[in-house]
């Protein structure tokens, strides 16, 4: 399929090479005509890194050559590209096109895409990769390929997911994998139905069954990894590149083992964890000219993919799948853009649906599964229980029901916080204990010594702002508190703790009493004989318009952890949210959230954008779509100074609301306020701002903001 040098567009004789500038500033977010040198003619591709003269001729810019045209419109002499940073064409038109597009729908820039998209160059690594295509291609004797098996032939994206005469015979490619992988744990004939179906373009989501699965290599991986994989070889086996996207490495590291018991272990892995030489590696793997499986963080879905057939998401509800950097796109938005791009399928699965998904499911766009899965026996202690009417940790049925399990194995108790108390309050008035620094709240990372949760200053000269008092008193138990109350009450056990600080993966078998803070439960081998659910008044009472949605996902995915005759125990708590995981109707849940949120107008239901900044440049730019039809707006309001951002006094808020068919052009007439305001910076407040620093008032932008009404 050739080198991607070979695959890419040369200049051909035209005279022109249009570039985007790697550049922050949003006033140079277009394309910049250059001349083609005649030394430079013979080897310049489009999606090369280039280094352009900027604003004079010594001052060079970093750019990326876009496409070549015969003529500029430009009616001065055109300045020449000064040389290529590589041969290799690192932006491939896919995912330019991906770029440009996400970037246009969240009012962004598309530079800040493409960082996110292409690793920094290494090259040492970048010789050692070429160095062994050529090699491979020289050895390798000249072969005809066989086309990839016709995606009509195989499915029909409207119909049931059913397998057929031709889906069987997919799952039959999708099984020739090395004899060393077990037969049952080759994909099978629903598998490769589904993989067949997503490579016509088809949109799915799943929920997953709950439980563990043993590899034949003896690992243990999640039910939901080992389908995953199995549908991604499939998928594969059709000729086509697979896109994997979860939201940490835990997850990562349970598809790499599953993909390799599977026979497939070259998959190319995309993590923030690597090492900039081993992302290099891995991104040039990517750009090959074959089809890929590629697994990865929320940055794998703008990974070049050659012949992509299918984006397949774990858990997309994650908050961490949102991107935190400009223009802070979720990782699932990008992957809906680039299937529609790219007519690939699009595969959402989950033990929890989040509220976007639902969301498509009711509107036709994303078909759901057709069959239930299975779910780990759940149970409640008694709802009737408040937190504080008990003595110790966990009342005395769930303390039984611990012991019970630790006979047999493993038990997974999951807390809501880290440390040892999340709250620190005033020892003579009980007024919450708040930081003198950022006014952020205090609590006990651990025991006697108190900090800011949110900068970290340590509460050593603290005073009351009620009663001036100066006695910290703790609250509340976080994962360090919960490990030392256990290992007194249940002596002779060994206590695990696994929270951010204390991460652990994987736990054997043996009798232990795991303490984790939600989403760090480390995988047991076998499955846990019990998973006791504490803390949830306090995980409902979050601050935040998701945090029934959130509860539930932390929960299944807990209860997902249990072995298939184990028991998930909900300790305490009730209400509507409590009763829908006790009684395995999340789904029914989140649908009736997704009305509430329809009748008050919040995301999903609408689209929203932050637009923040000093009170005259958020004014501006809320003139700009005022009258829009099915668009309104909350504020402005200031906001609160200080806290965990630092954020300085003076500046406002406002919240835009408006429908999904108006997002391109409210996003095009912010982003135009946004470009406008960065350009006149210079002339109305250079004197306000420290050099090379930017504005405190400067606009800001932040679309499908998660948080953007959280407390």
């Amino acid at each position: 399929m050739g080198s991607a040098f070979e695959r890419a567009e040369g200049a051909n004789g035209r005279a022109v090479a249009r570039v985007l500038l790697d550049s922050a500033l949003p006033q140079l977010d277009h394309l910049f005509d250059y001349a083609v040198p005649a030394e430079l003619a013979d080897d310049i591709r489009v999606g090369q890194r280039v280094r352009v003269p900027f604003r004079n001729r010594e001052r060079k810019s970093f750019g990326y050559v876009i496409e070549f045209v015969d003529r500029s419109e430009f009616g001065g002499e055109l300045a020449p590209i000064a040389d290529l940073v590589t041969t290799v064409p690192q932006l491939t038109p896919e995912v330019w096109q991906l770029a440009r597009a996400v970037a246009d729908r969240a009012g962004g820039s598309a530079g800040d895409i493409l960082r996110l998209a292409i690793p920094t160059r290494q090259v040492r690594v970048e010789k050692q990769h070429l160095a062994a295509a050529e090699a491979e291609t020289e050895a390798a004797p000249p072969v005809e390929p066989a086309p990839p098996a016709d995606p009509a032939d195989l499915a029909h994206p409207g119909g049931p997911v059913a397998p057929t005469a031709s889906a069987a015979s997919a799952a039959s490619a999708a099984s020739a994998v090395p004899a060393a992988s077990a037969a049952s744990a080759a994909p099978s004939a629903p598998e490769a139905a589904v993989a067949a179906e997503l490579v016509a373009g088809a949109r799915l989501a799943f929920t997953a069954s709950h439980g563990p699965e043993r590899l034949h290599t003896g690992e243990w991986v999640g039910s939901w990894a080992a389908q995953l994989a199995r549908t991604a070889i499939a998928v594969h086996a059709l000729g086509r590149s697979a896109i994997l996207v979860t939201p940490d490495y835990r997850d990562l590291d349970q598809l790499r083992d599953a993909l390799a018991a599977l026979g497939h272990e070259d998959a190319v892995r995309v993590d923030s964890r690597q090492s900039n030489g081993e992302r290099y590696a891995s991104f040039l793997r990517a750009l090959d000219g074959v089809p890929r499986i590629i697994l990865g963080n929320r940055s794998a879905v703008y990974a070049p993919a050659h012949e992509l057939g299918a984006i397949l998401f774990w858990d997309d509800g994650d908050p961490v799948l949102a991107e935190p950097l400009t223009p802070y796109v979720h990782a699932r938005d990008a992957a809906l853009v680039r299937a529609e791009q790219s007519r690939a399928g699009l595969f959402f699965m989950g033990h929890a649906r989040s509220s976007e998904v639902q969301r498509l499911v009711e509107l036709g766009y994303v078909r759901d599964q057709e069959f239930p899965p299975r779910r780990t026996r759940v149970i409640h202690a008694d709802s009737s229980i408040a937190p504080d009417a008990f003595a110790g940790r966990v009342p005395e049925f769930a303390a039984r029901t611990i012991r019970e399990g630790l006979r047999s194995g493993p038990v997974l108790v999951q807390v809501a916080t880290a440390g040892y108390a999340p709250v620190a309050v005033c020892g003579d008035c009980g007024d919450l204990a708040r930081c003198r620094a950022c006014a952020g709240p205090i609590g006990f990372r651990v025991v006697g010594r108190a900090s800011c949760r949110w900068c970290g200053t340590y509460a050593s000269d603290w005073r009351c702002s009620t009663c001036d008092g100066e006695r910290l008193r703790e609250r509340g138990m976080g994962s360090a508190r919960t490990v030392e109350q256990f290992e007194r009450q249940f002596s002779g056990v060994r206590v695990i703790l696994s929270d951010g600080e204390h991460p652990r993966e994987r736990v054997d078998g043996r009798a232990a009493l795991v303490v984790a803070t939600r989403g760090a439960e480390p995988l047991a081998a076998g499955g846990y004989r019990a998973v006791i659910l504490l803390d949830a008044e306090r995980l409902l009472s979050l601050e935040t318009l998701r945090a029934g949605e959130d509860c539930l996902r932390w929960w299944e995915n807990a209860a997902a952890l249990a072995a298939p005759d184990g028991l998930c125990l909900m300790a305490s708590g009730g209400g509507p949210v409590v009763q829908a995981f006790v009684l395995g109707q999340s789904t029914a849940w989140i649908r009736n959230e997704l009305r509430d949120r329809q009748a008050l107008r919040y995301p999903p239901a609408v689209r929203v954008a932050s637009v923040s900044g000093g009170p005259d440049e958020v004014e501006r730019a809320l003139q700009q779509i005022a009258g829009l039809p099915g668009v309104d707006f909350l504020g402005p309001t200031p906001l609160p100074a200080g806290g965990a951002a630092r954020t300085p006094a003076g500046l406002v808020r406002a919240i835009v609301r408006f429908e999904y068919g108006q997002g391109g052009e409210v996003a095009r007439r912010l982003r135009g306020a946004l470009v406008a305001d960065a350009a006149g910076a210079s002339s109305r407040t250079r004197s306000k701002s420290a050099p090379g620093r930017a504005r405190p008032e400067a606009l800001r932008l932040r679309f499908d903001d998660r948080g953007v009404f959280d407390g």
